[in-house]
């Protein structure tokens, strides 16, 4: 019996050091691209697998599972590996995580997949395309894709434009005039961009019902709590603010709520704000929030993932979770 190539192995056939084998198989972003070429070459050719998923797969046939997302740090990505993790509790599944924050790293992640080794994927906020979708089933992988919706594949989404309805016609139910929205608008080229239909569904039921969101009251912000509270300092500062904004992340939502206290602004009195995710903090600062349940997306992506890795006959299934209006103290 032939014996099961190494990493010496592997490191003697690509010319590199062992720690370079290793920085290949667990931070590929950090080796050059020509480095990493030699050495995913010299994996390929000797059929290298790593000895603890080799260990793994033999003595207790572990499935290997990654999840491949980008801004893995933000709140809602947490909640819902947080929900992956809960319906992989002892189970045999391995979960590896694969952050993406370029085009070029999407599409890395695509091209070495036969190196990883893997038996299933959720991706969340990645706009695959069908070319690549297909790829990763001709390597004979599952996949559930989550907040991106595609006939090729099994998808977890909400109805954003309909998110936007619903902040909007809470706002008009209490009285409400003068409307703002707080948004990210640069469109990254490598993740999905929900930004866009929250804000036309919040348009569109103001413009319903005779109301108007001015474009001076559009705040281009980024999705965190930093950069929001500073531009919110000014725009308080200045005295030309909405009476109700719709912050469509909930780490807006906190930065504006942080920006009216030290300004000497009343919430709700003078300034309503609803966020969107319902994330956990949201709870404990009295947010009123549009919730889009993210564990239970990350639970039910992993019971479509390891049906069809049971059975991979099962028809594709597009399962569409619903959104609902959190009243707190903040409107």
């Amino acid at each position: 019996m032939a014996k099961a190539p190494t990493i010496y192995d592997v490191s003697r056939k690509a010319g590199v050091s062992t720690a370079t084998v290793s920085r290949v198989l667990n931070n590929p972003g950090k080796v050059n691209s020509s480095t990493r070429e030699l050495v995913e070459k010299a994996i390929r050719e000797l059929d290298y697998h790593p000895l603890l998923e080799a260990r793994l797969r033999t003595t207790k046939d572990v499935k290997r599972i990654c999840v491949c997302a980008p801004h893995f740090t933000a709140n809602s990505f947490v909640q819902r590996l947080r929900g992956i993790a809960a319906a992989l509790a002892g189970r045999n599944y391995e979960l590896q995580v694969y952050t993406v924050s370029s085009k070029n790293q999407m599409d890395h992640f695509i091209e070495t997949l036969e190196l990883n080794k893997l038996d299933g994927i959720i991706t969340l906020s990645l706009p695959f395309t069908e070319k690549q979708i297909q790829r990763i089933f001709d390597c004979q992988i599952e996949m559930v894709m989550i907040e991106y919706l595609s006939p090729y594949a099994n998808c977890v989404t909400i109805d954003d434009w309909q998110g936007g309805v619903i902040a909007a016609d809470h706002l008009l139910k209490k009285g409400h005039k003068k409307f703002g929205i707080v948004c990210e608008l640069s469109k990254p080229d490598y993740s999905v961009f929900p930004i866009l239909p929250r804000m036309e569904g919040f348009r569109y039921e103001l413009s319903r019902n005779n109301q108007k969101l001015e474009d001076k009251y559009i705040f281009d912000v980024p999705c965190e709590i930093k950069g929001t509270y500073q531009r919110f300092i000014e725009i308080f500062k200045s005295g030309d603010y909405p009476d109700a904004i719709f912050a469509t992340a909930d780490l807006e939502a906190l930065g504006i709520l942080r920006a009216a206290k030290e300004s000497g602004i009343r919430i709700p009195e003078d300034v309503a704000v609803i966020g969107f995710d319902d994330i956990d903090f949201a709870d404990y600062v009295g947010l009123t929030t549009i919730r889009q349940n993210l564990d239970q997306s990350g639970r039910i992506a992993v019971d479509l993932l390891t049906s069809r890795m049971k059975d991979p006959k099962r028809p594709l299934q597009h399962v569409r979770l619903p959104l609902e209006i959190v009243q707190r103290e903040t409107t």
